[in-house]
């Protein structure tokens, strides 16, 4: 959260809307190695797929990526020291994609303070017939789960997120979202990087990460990747860092 004003959002409403994230030059690289990575790895289904996180950290562009400093700061004034990648994935729909989302929360827990962020880079504008994200503000808080609704049933309350490409929604991994349906003649491309505190389980915790990965890591990657472990335990925390500290 890069300023006060973001984090207060931030934390009132469980999501950050951030333009321009990635330039315009970063942003056209990683639409090509998106593009690149998708064709070398092939999902099953190319009309809606992930590429998980085993396949997409052998990919030096994606691997950098999680280290992107406009990212990586907005954890750290949350998470401090402690923050840790605990998924990675890309996700795309074809043109007139016949997906269909639902209403869920990607985590529960009591309490206000977030323990995980999802974060989402768009690499295509977020059009209406795009498919936009869209959240329940103020649904992060609590243990109660949205109905069981598909995309295409509103909620009250809800905010569609029209993110052009390069802009990153960071969300509270327990507000009410959905992803959209793709109804538009073009893909709808987003990369998703998710973090939260280091004592979390990663998600692929019974796997080594790719040696591509660890190549020449810096002590950063490597605390992300949750092979080096912060310099205080459990019980200690540090109170996030400030934008002049990754200037």
């Amino acid at each position: 959260m890069n300023t006060p004003n973001e984090k207060n959002f931030f934390m009132e409403h469980g999501y950050l809307h951030v333009r321009g994230i990635l330039n315009s030059e970063y942003l056209a690289f990683i639409q090509k190695e998106f593009d690149r990575v998708w064709e070398l790895e092939k999902p099953h289904v190319s009309s809606n797929q992930f590429l998980n996180e085993p396949r997409v950290l052998k990919h030096k562009a994606f691997i950098e990526l999680i280290e992107h400093p406009p990212i990586l700061k907005r954890l750290y004034a949350i998470f401090g020291s402690q923050t840790q990648l605990l998924q990675y994935e890309l996700s795309r729909q074809d043109p007139t994609s016949e997906v269909h989302w639902h209403w869920h929360r990607d985590f529960t827990f009591r309490g206000e303070w977030p323990l995980a962020i999802n974060g989402l880079l768009y690499l295509d504008d977020m059009t209406e017939d795009q498919g936009p994200t869209r959240v329940v503000p103020g649904s992060h808080r609590g243990e109660v789960w949205p109905p069981q609704k598909s995309a295409d049933e509103p909620l009250p309350g809800e905010v569609s997120i029209y993110a052009d490409a390069g802009d990153a929604l960071f969300i509270n991994a327990s507000i009410w979202h959905t992803g959209g349906h793709n109804r538009s003649g073009g893909l709808r491309r987003v990369v998703h990087p998710y973090y939260g505190y280091w004592w979390l389980k990663r998600y692929n915790w019974h796997l080594s990460p790719p040696w591509q990965a660890l190549e020449n890591a810096g002590e950063q990657r490597l605390r992300l990747l949750g092979v080096k472990m912060p310099d205080k335990d459990i019980h200690l925390y540090d109170q996030g860092y400030s934008i002049s500290e990754f200037a």
